[in-house]
């Protein structure tokens, strides 16, 4: 701490740290973002000039030598985010980190050991979990309007919308492709909304059928075809514990009609819903009806900033985070399911 306010190291300020993160903690009046680190010459230039961040580090490492720093927020890219959480719990700092948490089950479980041994806060940043309509559609689902909610199917879609960036089609990068960057966030979500019970079972197919055509064109920009070596269209067949299920389809490129479609459907045995449209579907005294919930008229909140806000929350007051290192192992399970059942043609058990 510095005075009476907490310190915020960022290890990544690319994109989703400049446009979101940053702004976010800039909101809270106890908190100072005092360093950045980032290989990027241009981000370290940002981080200085445009938002007023005093020390800049190529080397996460060194940042972690700040003995004010107590909160690390970690944009980095996905490969990077075992080793740099690792470091900053054993440096003894909290950490939000973006999604995925990890890309493996072996790596979330350091992360998890490694939070523990430090006494200290672990949370993936999960953001589609405090979108208003999120919030609404948990709270009728723990009063019990859906009843059981038995099988959902859930999509993170996109007809030309793959990101032109390293970070996004190189394997060694990523750690894959739609599913470790959009499907993640549709399964998490899905997941929280049945409860998060254990997984069982895995069945999943991954496919690159279009993003090494020279003739496919991205709204995006051009990406490097040469070195795209992740898939670019993904499904799963998820089974819980408890009998229950989830269908997960996610694509970067995919013909369909619409240029997006990121939706859960929600199959209850009292009611129904398509997230996040606001219908719910039911039948009363043997009449069929569809309700319509106004969500627009509830105050807009900015996802990325009520993550934030809200694990801040957590480490000042030491309570336990929303999104807890134990739900999103399970995610990262059955992502990394999806992706072992595809490759040896098998179910995968757990």
């Amino acid at each position: 701490m510095k005075g009476k306010k907490y310190c915020v190291g960022f290890i990544g300020f690319g994109g989703i740290a400049q446009v979101c993160h940053i702004h976010g903690w800039k909101k809270l009046n106890d908190v100072e973002v005092i360093a950045v680190a980032d290989p990027s010459e241009e981000a370290q230039r940002r981080a200085k000039e445009e938002f007023g961040i005093p020390m800049v580090f190529n080397d996460y490492r060194k940042l972690l030598e700040v003995e004010e720093i107590d909160i690390i927020d970690i944009c980095a890219h996905n490969t990077l985010h075992f080793p740099a959480t690792v470091d900053s719990l054993k440096a003894g700092k909290h950490v939000i980190c973006e999604k995925p948490l990890a890309v493996s089950v072996k790596e979330v479980e350091g992360m998890i050991k490694a939070s523990k041994q430090a006494g200290k806060k672990l949370m993936a940043a999960q953001h589609q979990r405090f979108r208003k309509e999120s919030v609404v559609v948990k709270n009728m689902i723990d009063n019990g309007i859906f009843g059981e909610i038995y099988y959902a199917i859930a999509y993170a879609l996109r007809r030309r919308s793959l990101p032109a960036r390293p970070t996004f089609i190189k394997k060694e990068l990523s750690g894959g492709g739609p599913m470790f960057d959009i499907g993640v966030h549709i399964l998490d979500l899905t997941y929280w909304f049945m409860g998060c019970p254990k997984v069982h079972s895995v069945k999943g197919a991954t496919y690159t059928k279009l993003a090494k055509r020279k003739d496919i064109k991205g709204l995006w920009g051009e990406w490097d075809r040469n070195t795209y070596d992740v898939e670019d269209f993904a499904s799963g067949f998820i089974r819980f514990v408890d009998g229950r299920s989830i269908s997960l389809t996610c694509s970067f490129l995919a013909n369909m009609e619409k240029l997006e479609d990121f939706s859960t459907t929600l199959f209850g045995t009292e009611a129904g819903m398509r997230w996040p449209d606001g219908k719910i579907f039911t039948e009363k005294n043997g009449v069929l009806q569809d309700i319509e919930i106004k969500i627009e008229t509830l105050p807009d909140v900015a996802p990325h900033h009520e993550e934030i806000k809200v694990f801040f929350e957590c480490v000042k007051k030491d309570k336990e985070v929303p999104v807890k290192p134990e739900e999103s192992l399970e995610v990262i399970k059955m992502l990394e399911g999806i992706y072992n059942s595809a490759k040896t043609g098998k179910e995968i058990l757990f």
